[in-house]
């Protein structure tokens, strides 16, 4: 059953602008002991595009902030990343047939500009073309890295790996993984207990568990990490170090924040701890059995079998883990609840 968003309905733990709908997540940082929440901001009639701004205290609660005017809408600025540097925030994005650009706020702090004017990449590497969706993180130590995916002329997907000492000038690094029969984008690279996860979106998003020389990535074994309508999940350090990760869901709003660990060689989700003071047991209407789960009856989402199910309701939008299997199911409801987060754990 598919359903649109349900008019007039708020959710209360998932990030929703008052005007519009969140697109693309750029990232979470944070700045003075606050998270920073970026993302696409889209009209509801999706004609215009803005980079939004949120904030938090505890990742589950979020004030909307500034919405501001891109570098050049017509270039339709798409999926990317954000960087805390030693002068402020830089956001690098991809531009429909121009490669990765970089942007920084403007002097009145109401709207982005392009800084150089010009892709920062230069031409793309021999062999790839394509090159889109820029993930920026820094490295220990010092320096920055920047995935982006790519169409090599053989066919297949890419994810190439560049290198920077000041977010500005950036080095070619080569290949960092690559496949024959894949459509890639989006990728993302970080640490879950000890071990290296790559995240690529495309067809089904997948992750692959290896190991990383800071140039090459080798992948051990690959998953699929999203079932139902989750976008491109973003990651992200909390305070206190555990790896987390926020996604688009249902087409207009931010996930709650989730944990990744890792167990026998799979990717595993579980509810943030700073969800538990909101959390209200039971969710009426919702049922799991076969992996299956039904809204009233009516099934909204199919998870693997596993063990137990747990379900999260807010409003109309639902996310869903079940224990041992690797990923987060969302989907939405045609019987909506209150606002605010309820849980209900469905044993197998």
């Amino acid at each position: 059953m598919d359903v649109g968003p349900v008019v007039g309905l708020r959710p209360r733990m998932h990030f929703t602008p008052r005007d519009g709908r969140v697109g693309d997540l750029f990232g979470v940082l944070r700045v003075d002991g606050r998270y920073h929440l970026h993302y696409e901001h889209r009209t509801t009639d999706e004609q215009v595009t803005r980079w939004g701004l949120a904030v938090s205290d505890d990742l589950v609660i979020w004030r909307e902030r500034a919405v501001d005017a891109v570098p050049d809408p017509s270039a339709d600025p798409r999926c990317g990343s954000v960087a805390e540097g030693p002068e402020g925030t830089v956001l690098f994005h991809s531009r429909t047939g121009e490669g990765v650009w970089r942007a920084v706020s403007g002097p009145e702090a109401d709207s982005w500009r392009a800084e150089p004017e010009r892709p920062v990449l230069g031409p793309d590497p021999a062999g790839f073309s394509g090159l889109r969706d820029p993930f920026v993180w820094a490295v220990p130590g010092g320096g920055w890295r920047m995935l982006v995916a790519a169409s090599p002329a053989a066919g297949g997907s890419a994810v190439l790996q560049y290198r920077s000492g000041d977010l500005l000038t950036w080095d070619y690094d080569g290949v960092l993984s690559a496949r024959a029969d894949a459509r890639w984008g989006c990728p993302r690279l970080f640490e879950v207990d000890g071990e290296w996860v790559l995240f690529v979106a495309g067809g089904d998003a997948a992750y692959a568990i290896g190991s990383y020389d800071g140039l090459a990535f080798t992948a051990r074994t690959w998953g699929v990490f999203e079932w139902g309508d989750l976008g491109p999940a973003t990651p992200f350090l909390d305070a206190a170090g555990r790896r987390c990760f926020v996604a688009p869901i249902g087409g207009s709003s931010c996930s709650v924040p989730w944990i990744l660990s890792l167990r026998a060689d799979r990717l595993l989700v579980s509810p943030h701890p700073h969800l538990d003071r909101y959390l209200v047991t039971g969710v009426a209407g919702l049922t799991a059995s076969g992996g299956e789960v039904r809204d009233h009856g009516d099934v909204i989402l199919r998870m693997p079998a596993g063990g137990e199910t747990t379900v999260l309701a807010d409003a109309d939008l639902v996310e869903v883990t079940v224990e041992g299997v690797s990923g987060l199911g969302a989907a939405r409801r045609a019987f909506p609840g209150d606002p605010g987060a309820h849980i209900a754990r469905l044993a197998e």
